[in-house]
């Protein structure tokens, strides 16, 4: 357990643009930064970091919360883990009780599974120094490779044992299950008695880590010439591994890709591991399997540019070419490095020096799409048809670059190096990009129906414009709107449209407003009177006075805690304090509702016909926003009210008292009708 005093410290250190960049390239655009969303794919940003509340949102997928949400979505951390996190990060101490075995094992799956790969990590590290075994057959494989004992603790390289069931026993004795070992892949049951023995038996070991550095699954090499067993055995995908979503060596590259603005891509891990030595810091392996969209994606995140580090032999030239469509559809740049026949990555870097190998990378890029073009010539050798086959394909990479120019200059280079009429090879390009179209108007309109199939029927309110409504009365005459993936109540729960937008909006001025200021007219002694109050006191005295019941489970869940606290102790919670609890769909709802003000915006025609338009962040927004909010929502109520009242006068007519609530109601809604700007009906 993490104490409360600790975790204060720890969020009062914490800057969410520092915690959220270390895994986004973010850029700044006004008092917020911008970048690509981690959560869903996407080539335009919409992942927005405000500084100054502390939180993130995505736009489009509708993630959000702060720091700590943002680490336990992104890293699958757990809550305590993720404050771990943060206070290493800022040098935070902390102190905590150790963790029982009862609580290791009630953490959940993927938890217990990052924890198994942890300490399997740290057991075939051990093995490497610590056994006999593994310093005369795994440590001397590593030194026969030219790999440093630096680089092996930095990558946490092991060795796992000959014996069958060395690492099942060990775990097995931890205190982990027979189930957990198989489910993570370390371990397997045998068909013929059920005993449990080990995945990786006799192989040097290769951890294989998230963007975070938490280990996934495992990489195994035997060193042994036996042809009957594989070179390399995997862990098998799991909760937590899935491979087309991982790439190695990304927890030690993604800084220096962002620098740079450049990633190199090679096959293998070890390719990877020492490039890495060799201070080539910018460098990911796809692990000797074909490249997925889900990793160019990955890549992305970080940079735009991409040098393909493959053999030089027809096999890899191959690998570079079938990666290259997917780079290229994204609106990325790539560009390729070969290496001399006979070499690849790993044993180019252990010929040369590190200032070699450095200025080799530099002077042998080139430029992906023309280097194929000059293959296209070398493979033809004079053969038209071949020519043109070939031709065409290099017309189709041309034509998913997102980029006209871009397009138009590969063209016109095309034309040059290839001896043909650019308006052929344009007519051509014309000809591809209407049937990319085509393809991708089936493949969306096939996406469509399944999601209209499994969508429910319950929608949210929407406007004219798609978005969902912001609010029914603003203080600026402006458009505002929410974020569009707006909550919808739970089935069975009867709430109208209209009720959705108020409760919605009394929710957004308290997350938004709470520990400001507000000046407010209050009635005292039957006299108006102007007064300062806490914004959060006078919303929540508002909503308690009036009965306000909200019917939106989500939405009343989260009231319910801005209440209970402030009964308990007079206290206004922020809401930091709500997102500590981890609670995804809150977070998400509450980084919308304090990212809406944000959204404002305010038509230049104001200005030409000389409205002075106030600082949506004034006092005086501030002041409207909360009274327009607070007053719709007293005149729902009142108009609630006396329905019921008609209800009630129609079923005693001859009962004087309730007419004369009836009379005493419309007055009092009048009023607020009339401070509205409304007309009372």
């Amino acid at each position: 357990m993490i104490s409360r005093e600790d975790i204060d410290r720890i969020m009062d250190a914490v800057k969410v643009e520092e915690v959220v960049g270390d895994f986004v390239e973010l850029k700044r655009r006004g008092v917020n930064y911008i970048g690509l969303c981690p959560f869903h794919n996407e080539k335009t940003p919409s992942f927005n970091v405000n500084p100054t509340k502390g939180i993130f949102k995505c736009f489009g997928c509708g993630e959000g919360g702060d720091s700590v949400s943002f680490l336990m979505k992104y890293q699958h951390y757990t809550y305590p883990e993720a404050l771990r996190f943060l206070a290493k990060k800022y040098n935070i101490e902390i102190q905590e009780q150790e963790l029982s075995q009862e609580e290791l094992k009630s953490r959940d799956e993927k938890d217990s599974l990052y924890h198994i790969n942890e300490l399997a990590a740290k057991y075939f590290y051990d093995n490497l120094f610590n056994s006999e075994e593994g310093q005369s057959v795994g440590l001397s494989y590593f030194n026969e490779r030219q790999i440093t004992r630096k680089t092996i603790d930095t990558w946490q390289l092991g060795y796992a044992k000959q014996k069958g069931d060395d690492f099942a026993q060990y775990a097995l004795k931890a205190g982990y299950s027979e189930e957990l070992l198989i489910t993570s892949g370390l371990c397997l049951k045998s068909e013929r008695d059920g005993s449990l023995y080990d995945r990786f038996r006799g192989r040097v070991t290769f951890p294989v880590y998230n963007a975070g550095g938490r280990v996934l699954g495992f990489s195994a090499r035997i060193l042994t010439k036996d042809k009957t067993k594989a070179k390399y055995v995997n862990s098998p995908e799991s909760p937590i591994y899935i491979k087309g979503k991982t790439l190695f060596g990304l927890n030690f590259a993604r800084t220096e890709m962002a620098k740079q603005d450049l990633c190199y891509l090679v096959e293998g891990n070890i390719d990877a591991i020492m490039m890495n030595q060799n201070e080539v810091k910018n460098v990911v392996a796809s692990s000797g399997t074909a490249l997925t969209e889900d990793q160019v994606h990955m890549i992305k995140r970080y940079t735009s540019n991409v040098a393909v580090l493959y053999d030089g032999d027809a096999a890899g030239i191959h690998a570079a070419i079938r990666a290259t469509d997917m780079f290229l559809k994204e609106g990325m740049h790539i560009s390729i490095v070969l290496f001399p026949d006979g070499d690849d990555p790993d044993s180019f870097a252990r010929k040369h020096t590190q200032d070699e190998f450095q200025q080799f990378l530099k002077q042998n890029a080139q430029n992906f799409i023309l280097y194929r073009t000059n293959l296209a010539l070398e493979q033809a050798q004079g053969d038209p048809i071949k020519k043109a086959a070939l031709v065409k394909e290099i017309i189709h990479s041309i034509s998913l670059i997102p980029d006209l120019i871009e397009r138009t200059t590969y063209i016109q280079q095309c034309s040059s190096l290839l001896s043909m009429r650019e308006d052929v090879l344009t007519n051509e390009l014309n000809k591809e990009i209407i049937h990319n179209a085509y393809i991708k108007n089936k493949e969306d309109k096939k996406l469509q129906q399944q999601n209209q199939t499994t969508s429910s029927d319950n929608k949210p309110p929407v406007q004219s414009d798609g978005t969902a409504p912001y609010s029914d009365q603003t203080p600026l005459s402006s458009e505002q709107t929410t974020d569009t993936q707006t909550q919808e109540p739970s089935v069975g729960i009867e709430i109208s449209p209209k009720e959705e937008i108020l409760e919605r909006n009394l929710l957004r001025i308290l997350v938004n407003y709470a520990q400001l200021p507000t000046n407010q007219l209050v009635l005292i002694d039957n006299k108006s009177q102007m007064r300062q109050f806490n914004a959060g006191e006078f919303i929540l005295n508002d909503i308690i006075s009036t009965e306000i019941d909200f019917k939106h489970p989500l939405y009343r869940s989260i009231m319910d805690k801005y209440i209970e606290e402030y009964n308990k102790s007079s206290r206004i919670l922020s809401a930091t304090d709500i997102m500590r609890q981890g609670d995804t769909e809150t977070n998400n709802l509450l980084s919308s509702l304090l990212m809406e003000p944000t959204k404002i915006t305010v038509s230049d025609n104001w200005e030409k016909f000389g409205v002075i338009t106030p600082d949506i962040n004034s006092q005086q927004v501030i002041d409207n926003d909360i009274k327009y909010t607070t007053l719709s929502a007293k005149l729902h109520k009142l108009s609630a009210m006396m329905e019921e009242q008609k209800q009630k006068m129609k079923e005693n007519p001859d009962d004087q008292s309730f007419i004369e609530t009836f009379a005493a109601l419309t007055i009092i809604r009048n009023n607020i009708a009339k401070e509205l700007s409304r007309t009372a009906f």
